[in-house]
């Protein structure tokens, strides 16, 4: 299980973890500009998947799970 906490200053950032580590609750600081890598093919798809969806071209979660269950059935 995990929480993921965003704080807005330095002081909130050391004020949670000295109170972490004194209830000895394991945590994982990261760096907040941290940033994700993507090729080109998965933001030509991010791209279409968001043009699709701003025409309003989506599916209900129910057609996604009726999808869902008949690739994993075959």
């Amino acid at each position: 299980m995990a929480i993921l906490i965003h704080t807005s200053s330095f002081e909130e950032q050391s004020f949670l973890e000295s109170l972490l580590k004194k209830m000895k609750v394991p945590f994982e600081s990261t760096d907040a500009d941290q940033r994700v890598s993507v090729s080109k093919a998965e933001m030509d798809s991010i791209k279409i998947g968001l043009d699709q969806s701003n025409k309003g071209d989506l599916l209900s979660s129910e057609d996604v799970h009726k999808k869902a269950k008949n690739l994993c059935s075959k």
